[in-house]
């Protein structure tokens, strides 16, 4: 019996010895925290798919089709469902707000929107941290009023006054602009000028310029520089330019979810922004290539495409990080327009740890 135990431990002793040895040099088991396997099977999570809204193609969304096209997503064990253009920012909210879409693009004005009737909105990404929204005028207007970008910006905001000027949409960003510049003047938007609905259709809106259905737009970027390669019409104002001293380091672009969002999907919510801000490293690294991208992007031709990237990339984010000093000129931009009320506390909106912790 004596020695049947002493065997006994001798064999368990062994056994331990060659488990050990086998761990130290890597074995067959996969350490912890990876996967092994192809996609979809035991060892690997199915690639987890999310519905993403956005307003349109403007340039505030130009890191989305970045993230895509270098497939920076798909790395992310990410698949993009859904991907609708809503036209106005409140379309994104209302899909938000009813669970069609997972992740919205859009601007602030709408994140403050939502903010009002949902407490749980929360912001996790900045695309653009300047305003890039222009007030074009036809031809015929700067003929007329003999005003150009470099006049005075009260001279130009005056002249506004009574005309026809086509806007995406009510409570959006275009609007957001015109009625902050009329009130710089004593002005109201609505009573001094008629704003005109056009949704997000570039064409028809340089369409509606050229025919002088409306007088000028205010619209996303590339609208100024489609029109001025076009011949269509002329950038009047131009905040990206200096033109408004006010919005200079506003969080424009962004993109934003539901708390609750966060809590059911949240690897794929992390994900998501670590592909944006791949996608918005490259961009800034990689200046040729975004060009190029950009022409893809926009499908304007090279001239026009290389006016935008002149235009915009300066405000262009370098990563999703959205800082509380560029928060607080959006909010303050609203406040003075009249737009909002109060503006919710930064910690509150936005999400700024699954931000940092997802590009760590």
């Amino acid at each position: 019996m004596y020695f049947s135990i002493k065997r006994l431990a001798s064999c368990l002793s062994g056994l331990l010895l060659i488990g050990v040895l086998i761990s130290a040099c890597g074995g067959s088991s996969a350490p912890t925290g990876t996967t092994t396997g192809t996609p979809g099977s035991a060892s690997t999570p199915a690639p987890v798919t999310l519905n993403v809204g956005q307003i349109n193609d403007s340039i505030n969304f130009f890191p989305f089709y970045v993230a895509e096209q270098m497939g920076y997503f798909k790395a992310q064990n990410i698949t993009l469902g859904e991907r609708p253009r809503l036209q106005t920012g409140p379309k994104v909210v209302a899909a938000l707000e009813a669970g069609s879409i997972d992740i919205g693009g859009a601007v602030i004005t709408d994140a403050f929107g939502m903010a009002k009737v949902d407490p749980s909105a929360r912001i996790i990404g900045a695309l653009t941290n300047g305003y890039v929204v222009d007030v074009v005028v036809s031809k015929k207007f700067a003929q007329d009023t003999h005003l150009t970008e470099a006049s005075p910006l009260a001279d130009k905001i005056n002249a506004l006054k009574g005309k026809k000027i086509g806007i995406t949409g009510p409570n959006t960003g275009t609007e957001a602009l015109l009625t902050y510049l009329f009130k710089l003047q004593g002005m109201d938007a609505h009573k001094d000028a008629t704003l005109i609905s056009l949704g997000s259709n570039n064409s028809a809106a340089l369409t509606a310029l050229v025919q002088n259905r409306v007088d000028a737009l205010s619209f996303f970027s590339p609208i100024g520089q489609a029109a001025e390669a076009q011949g269509a019409g002329n950038i009047f104002i131009s905040p990206d330019n200096g033109d408004v001293p006010d919005l200079k380091g506003d969080v424009h672009g962004l993109f934003f979810t539901k708390q609750s969002t966060i809590d059911a999907k949240p690897q794929a919510i992390a994900g998501f922004i670590r592909a944006v801000s791949q996608a918005e490293s490259y961009i800034q690294a990689n200046p040729d290539k975004a060009k190029e991208l950009l022409n893809g992007y926009l499908k304007l031709g090279d001239s026009v495409s290389q006016a935008v990237y002149t235009a915009t990339s300066p405000v262009w984010a370098k990563n999703p990080t959205l800082s509380e000093s560029t928060y607080n000129v959006a909010s303050q931009f609203h406040l003075k327009a009249g737009l909002i009320k109060a503006a919710p506390p930064y910690d509150t909106l936005v999400d700024s740890s699954v931000i940092a912790k997802a590009i760590a």
